[in-house]
């Protein structure tokens, strides 16, 4: 056989098999492009905490950012909303945004912030105690809102109308959600183009306590207070109001149904899905880890009303303790819904409901 012909087959056999391998790296990435794992969809989280307060009145916030951004890396999160939780009077460690807005500046580009949590929930709390809410306390009340608004702010929050003490230094809060100082902040939240972050536990009618949160600092009953909520929404229907943690439930009244008779009914209402291992398992939208389907038949009624809250704390690793790692059943649930539903819940509602984009921190 000649030189010629041997060089000849040896090339037939070369470019065969180049075109064998290319065939088969081909049919591999048809066979796997569906998969969530190569291209897994990032999200924002509405709803985080930041955890930064020392003993002897220090403060690590920088150390609290870092933890953030180390987690938010784990489960795919793009971007975080932080915000003080809903404080009472005298609340130990007490904070607002003032103090962790340095440390999120350093990573403008990963975090927005709501502000109110260690002020104006605290101004609300003194309302309801005194049973008046006299015009120093509502001047107060509209000064300090004004300044959150123009501190750089999408929103005010965390507040709460229904706060259960589930441990010993947990504090129970409560106040109607029709409070003055809540319809006031409603109209505040409209003129500016904010939103209002609501943690309340669902109440259709006065109840006892539940039977697992006795014994602690809550009362023995509590007030329905539904009803009430809705004529905060219908105060201004310009506002708009996020009720935080659906699918986390403590009292069993937070039901899809529920939901979805006041989406339905009021259209300035929005909600941040957060799932728990503690929540009531009747009324999360995750059983064994799969999506129930009546929670996607929601999602899917209410496509532009929804958006992702983990709830977590992130803390300094200076702090002698960590919170409980929260985010991977939310990032279950955004993996199960169909593609078109999934963007909208992880990033498109968020810059509707809240102006991320002309805020900069």
């Amino acid at each position: 056989m000649s030189k010629i012909k041997v060089k000849s087959r040896a090339a037939g056999y070369i470019f065969a098999g180049a075109v064998l391998l290319l065939s088969l790296v081909m049919l591999r990435v048809l066979v796997r492009a569906p998969c969530a794992d190569d291209a897994r969809r990032a999200f924002i989280d509405a709803h985080s905490h930041l955890h930064g307060r020392l003993p002897a009145g220090k403060a690590d916030y920088d150390g609290a950012v870092e933890t953030a951004l180390k987690r938010m890396d784990e489960l795919g999160i793009s971007k975080a909303i932080v915000m003080p939780p809903p404080m009472p009077e005298n609340f130990p460690r007490h904070y607002e945004y003032e103090d962790f807005l340095p440390a999120l500046k350093k990573h403008a580009g990963r975090f927005a912030f709501l502000g109110g949590g260690g002020s104006l929930n605290v101004m609300i709390q003194q309302a309801v105690a005194l049973g008046k809410t006299p015009d120093r306390l509502r001047k107060k009340f509209e000064e300090r809102a004004g300044k959150i608004a123009a501190g750089g702010a999408a929103g005010f929050g965390e507040l709460t109308a229904e706060h259960l003490s589930m441990a010993p230094r947990h504090p129970y809060e409560s106040a109607p959600p029709d409070h003055p100082l809540f319809l006031l902040l409603a109209d505040i939240a409209a003129e500016r183009g904010l939103a209002i972050d609501l943690h309340m536990e669902a109440l259709v009618k006065d109840a006892p306590v539940p039977a697992r949160y006795k014994n602690r600092t809550n009362p023995e009953s509590l007030r329905g207070n539904i009803s009430a909520l809705e004529r905060l929404l219908a105060h201004n229907r310009k506002a708009r109001i996020v009720w935080a943690h659906a699918g986390w439930d403590n009292t069993g009244d937070r039901t899809v149904e529920l939901c979805r008779e006041l989406l339905g009914r009021n259209p300035n209402l929005y909600m941040s899905v957060k799932i728990e291992e503690i929540s009531l398992p009747q009324t999360s939208p995750l059983s064994g880890g799969r999506l129930w389907p009546q929670w996607l038949e929601l999602l899917k009624a209410f496509p532009d009303r929804f958006v992702l809250g983990t709830d977590q704390f992130y803390a300094s690793p200076r702090l002698s303790f960590m919170w409980p790692g929260r985010g991977k059943e939310v990032r279950s649930l955004l993996d199960q819904l169909p593609a078109d539903l999934a963007q909208k819940i992880a990033v498109d509602n968020v810059f509707h409901i809240y102006p991320l984009a002309q805020k900069k921190l």
